[in-house]
């Protein structure tokens, strides 16, 4: 999955010259955490971010200083991702800068934006947490054809398998799988495949 599937278009922005309070205006009807700032043109400046605004605005009140511009606060140095960039790899940027979107640029103009909220939802998405059926996470084998004969046992069973996901268990040569599958009992389901598993850690 790529960004460009799952970006918010269009993306809501703001120009360099309006006012703090503007922007803040603007974020509060949106109910958004950040704009891109553009150009005319729509060429990404820089970004302004609800909690930067209301701490650049408290300052000017207390200051009884005018009240700063956009272009005054803005961040400049920005963390850009473009439609091609996988959805895992957006999703990693904003872990590791602590950072709850990233605009999407195509060159220098904005297209659209990736948030934290909505990778939250791909990820509903991608372990099935609204589908109907029997949650299973298990621990088997890392060895050749012990995936398969799982699968294979579910489609014995008529089970139909809507998401699944692995990753490395912190037992060596093991991985843990958590699968969404309907069309099979979760009991029968429990006694079918406890034979081919190390472990079954959760069936619900």
């Amino acid at each position: 999955m790529l960004v460009g599937a799952r970006m918010t278009n269009p993306v809501i922005t703001i120009g360099p010259r309006a006012t703090l309070e503007t922007a803040k205006d603007l974020i509060d009807k949106k109910s958004i955490h950040s704009l891109p700032v553009v150009d005319r043109q729509g060429r990404l400046m820089g970004l302004i971010t609800k909690d930067r605004l209301e701490d650049f605005i408290q300052k000017a009140k207390q200051a009884d200083e005018p009240m700063p511009l956009v272009e005054d606060v803005m961040v400049q140095q920005v963390l850009t991702v473009t439609e091609n960039t996988p959805i895992e790899e957006a999703a990693r940027i904003i872990s590791d800068y602590d950072v709850k979107s990233l605009p999407v640029v195509r060159g220098n103009f904005v297209v659209g934006i990736i948030t934290a909220s909505s990778l939250i939802r791909i990820f509903l998405e991608l372990t099935g947490a609204r589908d109907q059926g029997v949650r299973l996470t298990i621990m088997v084998e890392d060895v050749p054809g012990k995936i398969l004969a799982l699968i294979q046992k579910i489609v014995e069973l008529n089970g139909n398998i809507s998401t699944f996901s692995t990753y490395y268990s912190d037992e060596k040569n093991y991985r843990i799988m958590t699968l969404k599958i309907s069309g099979v009992e979760k009991y029968k389901l429990k006694q079918e495949i406890a034979p081919i598993v190390y472990k079954i850690i959760d069936i619900r």
